[in-house]
């Protein structure tokens, strides 16, 4: 039995690229490689593609056609109704490699980076590489202005549904070699429902929050909510479609889903330097693994999405990402 897919959720689309880069100087990433990679992106691409150089994103009058604005700081679009008291909305990408071990890296291996390009944010993938390419001289990571954090990129792939990977640059080359096979939710979908009994594992900590606050006590109720949030953003702000839903009746499921075991934990052991509140920040989250008994195939289908696109707070960083298996 596959579940229907919700109308609107098809022109939801995503690509998953990896990029190889050889190391050329000791790099240290810090303890959220992730967030480094994205921070040191985000510095090149606005370099690469600001015209105003101001000094603020904010105020500045090209901040929804700008390619950096757009992806780093992702404003409603003009005259938009949904979440318009919002100054942000979800940003249309993950940066999920590197993973939170893989921190450190010396001359003579390679550093891979792994980026989830969602809806529009798909086409501006020859800037990202171009951003990339600038850092190689400059470095990413700790001590890179004493000579450290040096790479070069030398080679980026598409990953396919079907497993299989699409070269799109190659350092011979320069220029990218193939358009981007993009993903949808139906081919997520296509296995058919596992079952009712489902074991959720999670990859890197779950930062979600009800009622304002963070959630150390997870629920289905509370993962599906935060779910159903994240795709209908995506959605609309970057498929440009709205998701016909019924979230009452999502909601009333969820909360008759059993928890059978749980495992979670919660870790404090992330922190992060944040540039515009120029502060160190701690991050905590829920690691560790939990059983669901009661799923229906239509929350299958959430929850497998879920896993594919990451969820709550983080979730541009690589935090939120779990996996799924079912429990006989």
């Amino acid at each position: 039995m596959t579940p229907a897919i919700p109308s609107g959720l098809d022109q939801l689309c995503w690509s998953v690229i990896q990029f190889d880069l050889d190391v050329c100087a000791p790099i240290d990433l810090g303890s959220m490689p992730a967030a480094t990679i994205r921070g040191a992106l985000g510095a090149s691409l606005r370099r690469l593609v600001c015209i105003t150089r101001l000094s603020d994103c904010t105020d500045c009058p090209f901040r929804w056609p700008c390619i950096y604005g757009y992806l780093f700081e992702t404003p409603p679009p003009p005259g938009g109704q949904q979440l318009r008291k919002l100054q942000n909305v979800p940003r249309p990408y993950v940066v999920r490699r590197p993973k939170l071990h893989e921190r450190q890296f010396v001359p003579g291996t390679t550093l891979q980076i792994e980026l989830l390009l969602i809806g529009r944010a798909r086409m501006y993938l020859p800037y990202l590489m171009l951003a990339l390419q600038r850092l190689e001289t400059q470095g990413i990571g700790r001590g890179r202005r004493e000579g450290t954090g040096r790479f070069r990129l030398v080679l980026a792939r598409a990953l396919r549904p079907d497993g299989t990977y699409d070269v799109v640059y190659d350092r011979t080359c320069r220029q990218v070699l193939a358009e981007v096979p993009a993903w949808r939710p139906a081919d997520l979908l296509s296995s058919g429902y596992p079952g009712e009994v489902m074991r959720l594992r999670t990859n890197t900590p779950l930062r979600l929050k009800a009622a304002g606050h963070l959630v150390r006590k997870l629920t289905f109720r509370i993962l599906l909510r935060s779910i159903l949030s994240r795709l209908s953003s995506l959605a609309a702000f970057h498929a440009e479609t709205t998701l016909q839903l019924d979230f009452a009746s999502l909601l009333r499921q969820a909360e008759a889903v059993r928890t059978r075991e749980d495992r979670l934990q919660w870790f404090d052991g992330l922190q992060r330097y944040s540039k515009r509140q120029r502060t160190t920040m701690r991050l905590g989250g829920l690691v560790g693994e939990i059983i669901f008994e009661g799923i229906s195939p239509e929350l299958w289908a959430w929850l497998t999405l879920g896993a594919a696109l990451h969820v709550g707070h983080g979730a541009v960083m690589g935090l939120g990402h779990y996996d799924i298996e079912p429990v006989s």
